[in-house]
Order: structure tokens, then C-alpha cells, then sequence
């Protein structure tokens, strides 16, 4: 338990946590498809939305869902360094901001596919933010028009070329309705195939 929050200046007894807290927040290991940056927007908000004002509950709510590298790099700093929630998000930040030549960038954005378990609005927030950051003698008119379908199987691919959206902020606004209907036509052909033929006579 010290080791955990060495790093941390915090009182003693500790304030206790909010109920369940685990499940509503997404651990960040340093290899997920979003950035640092939006990982301390996604904690601020947290905070706000469940009224969590007390700094040390902050902090150690903040720590408890680094894993990997991440843990292994908190756990690394010195004893007692940090003592308020802004430090902290400083110290993440400067360790874990992404800072990526334009080569490095590019290669991302060609393999950008939106995971198996990945929500349509985590994976386009991830394509856009990669996308903003290729500089701009490198990103050809209508590039992201091009290779945001790709990130899709090839059956919404098809549907959200075929609807022609004129930019890339139409093809996004469309694109959650797009998959329902393609998930409703596959629920209705399984059914009709489960569904026995009457018998004709």
C-alpha cells in the first residue's frame, strides 16, 4: 500500500473512495487509443461529474488505474513529490504526452482500425486526433474522407462511401446510424433463416 502512493504526499487517515469507481473509468496503460491529454480531461470530468473535490482521493483514484509502464514509472518517483492533483497531471503529462515526428505519425495514421471492443465514438475521437496532428504539407485534400471508412469492416465501409457525405464531420455524424442498420438487417436475415418455410400443400 505505501509503495502504491509513495510518490504522493497525502494525510493521514485517507478520505474513502466513491462506490465502484473502477468500472466507470478506462485504465490508462500507455498503449490505449487515446492520449494522455485526454486522459486528464477524461479524470477532470470524472471529478466533476461525481462531485470529487478531496485532493488525496483525487490523486489516488488517479494512480489506481495506471497499469503497465505507467505504474511501473509513478511507482519510480520520488518519495513525498507530488503534493496536489496538478502536479501530478504535470508530472503524467511530461512523461506521457505524445511527442511524434511526422514519419511516426503517418505510419499511425495508415494503420488506424477501430478495435473489436472499441465504440464508434472512441474510435473516430482517436482518427481525429491523430489526423489534426499530421502537419499540413503532409495531409492532402480529402485524405481523412478517404481513410476514415477503412477503419471499418468492409460492409460499413461500402455504406459510408456510397452516402458521398461531403466532409469528414458528415461522415462522422452519420456513421453510428449507419452501423444500426447494418446490424438491424443482419438481425432480421438471421431470423428469416431460423424462421421454418410454411408448408405449401
Amino acid at each position: 500500500m505505501a509503495l502504491r502512493y509513495a510518490p504522493l504526499v497525502i494525510p493521514a487517515p485517507q478520505c474513502i473512495f466513491p462506490v465502484d469507481y473502477q468500472s466507470k473509468i478506462i485504465t490508462f496503460d500507455g498503449t490505449r487509443t487515446y492520449t494522455a491529454q485526454q486522459h486528464t480531461k477524461k479524470m477532470t470530468d470524472y471529478f466533476e461529474l461525481h462531485e470529487i473535490d478531496i485532493g488525496d482521493v483525487q490523486m489516488r483514484i488517479f494512480v489506481q488505474i495506471l497499469a503497465r509502464e505507467v505504474k511501473t514509472w509513478f511507482i519510480s518517483l520520488s518519495p513525498k513529490s507530488i503534493d496536489s492533483l496538478e502536479v501530478l497531471y504535470q508530472q503524467f503529462l511530461n512523461s506521457w504526452e505524445e511527442k511524434k515526428n511526422p514519419l511516426q505519425i503517418l505510419f499511425e495514421y495508415e494503420n488506424l482500425k477501430r478495435g473489436p471492443n472499441e465504440t464508434i465514438q472512441d474510435y473516430y475521437t482517436w482518427f481525429n486526433n491523430v489526423y489534426n496532428v499530421i502537419p499540413l504539407d503532409l495531409r492532402p485534400p480529402g485524405l481523412a474522407l478517404i481513410k476514415f471508412p477503412d477503419g471499418f469492416y468492409i460492409d460499413m465501409d461500402f455504406q459510408l462511401r456510397e452516402r458521398n457525405p461531403p466532409t469528414l464531420e458528415d461522415m462522422q455524424s452519420v456513421v453510428v446510424s449507419v452501423e444500426a442498420n447494418l446490424l438491424s438487417k443482419r438481425a432480421r436475415v438471421r431470423n428469416e433463416r431460423r424462421t421454418p418455410l410454411k408448408d405449401a400443400s
